[in-house]
């Protein structure tokens, strides 16, 4: 009897979170012939992956309502609880959800409450970067039932086991932090080469050859790319489940250079950071929306000697039909331009306000007091005939501080 031809199932894929990671790994799964729909929050991202034959959702439960495995590869657990809100209710039953982001133990268990028992949920971090997301090349710390996705993440790396649900995630933030903390003190270990006069060369040939030489390569490291902001999130996400005084230490230095971009940055400004003048930074950030006139930037960072940096976010003005969506639009902007700079909404000590009818002064309060939750900071509010574009109905911009510092 002939035998019939084997035939592969190549299942329908839902990709959430394109950022400089998450495109890659779309894009490499793209080129196995899986069928890929495509959300990412910033939508200009989508493009490119869509011009090479994956398809666009508007919405994340448009994503995943068709897809037989769902991964996400989110920045922290706010974006990722913010998704799962979205795509919990549409998830086709006998899915699969492979949890790729860096976001601890906790964050994935909570997922797994939320989800129909006929979805299968997988963590599964990866250990690498942006080249080895391009080339398939990644480690994968696999945790929880593994078997039904298996024959898709080794098309993105090598899968290490880790155990039960929620494993992946904690081995990956005990790795990171590791690595973190290897990457400081090379970046102290150089600057006390220096003190001592040796040639850098030959300091770095040193460490790059002794027992921490996978932490000088990466502090060492160019074209690669793990953002200081996340590296922060990662020690934080550590310092959360158990006290861990050196790494919080660890966190402190690059929590001063979190407008840095990656951590080799941060490492080289760690090593000069003593006896070098305040640095003035003017930026767009990439991660934060647009500002709708695009003459001029919107954050100008000024670092202290101790450490500390004062954020000047320049007047912020936002789309609505009224002053209320309008004001909401400022502060949702200004939450992303402040996270870019490794801070919140709380580290706002200085606030001014521009409205065309001070009349509506409450209406405008009662929407900020949802954002500023917290003590509030200086203020001033102004009343002017009109901002620069004619349906603004409100403009604001603050000052805050990040860094070592009393309140």
């Amino acid at each position: 009897m002939e035998r019939m031809p084997t035939v592969e199932v190549m299942e329908h894929i839902a990709f959430l979170g394109l950022g400089r990671m998450g495109a890659l790994m779309a894009r490499r799964l793209l080129t196995t012939g899986h069928p890929l729909t495509v959300w990412n929050r910033t939508a200009d991202k989508v493009t490119p992956l869509v011009e090479a034959g994956a398809a666009k959702a508007t919405s994340p439960a448009e994503a995943v309502r068709e897809a037989d495995i769902v991964i996400t590869m989110l920045a922290d657990p706010d974006a990722l609880a913010a998704v799962a809100d979205v795509i919990a209710d549409h998830l086709p039953a006998g899915s699969h959800w492979i949890e790729m982001s860096t976001v601890g133990p906790d964050a994935v268990h909570q997922l797994a409450e939320r989800i129909d028992r006929s979805v299968t949920l997988v963590d599964a971090p990866v250990m690498g970067s942006s080249d080895k997301a391009a080339t398939g090349g990644l480690r994968i710390l696999a945790g929880g039932e593994v078997g039904g996705v298996e024959h898709v993440l080794t098309r993105l790396g090598t899968i290490s086991r880790t155990g039960p649900l929620g494993t992946g995630a904690a081995l990956k933030l005990v790795v990171n932090s590791a690595v973190l903390g290897g990457v400081a003190v090379i970046a102290e270990a150089m600057r006390l080469a220096d003190a001592f006069g040796l040639p850098e060369d030959v300091a770095r040939s040193a460490l790059a050859t002794g027992p921490l030489a996978g932490a000088a390569a990466r502090a060492f490291a160019e074209g690669l790319h793990f953002a200081t902001p996340l590296a922060v999130k990662d020690l934080d996400l550590a310092a959360d489940a158990v006290h861990l005084p050196v790494l919080e230490t660890v966190s402190g230095q690059y929590r001063r250079f979190a407008g840095t971009g990656d951590i080799a940055e941060a490492a080289t400004r760690i090593r000069f950071a003593e006896g070098k003048p305040v640095k003035i930074t003017i930026d767009s950030p990439a991660s934060a929306p647009q500002p709708l006139n695009p003459l001029y930037s919107q954050v100008a960072r000024v670092e202290q000697a101790d450490g500390s940096a004062l954020l000047f976010l320049s007047g912020q003005i936002a789309e609505g039909d009224t002053l209320a969506e309008q004001t909401r639009g400022i502060f949702e902007a200004l939450q992303a331009l402040l996270k870019a700079h490794g801070a919140t909404l709380a580290d706002v000590v200085n606030i001014r306000t521009y409205l065309t009818d001070i009349g509506k002064v409450r209406e405008y309060g009662a929407v900020r007091r949802e954002f500023l939750t917290g003590t509030p900071p200086t203020s001033m509010t102004f009343e002017v005939s009109k901002l620069f574009r004619p349906e603004a109905l409100v403009e604001v911009e603050v000052v805050a501080v990040t860094g070592p510092r009393t309140r």
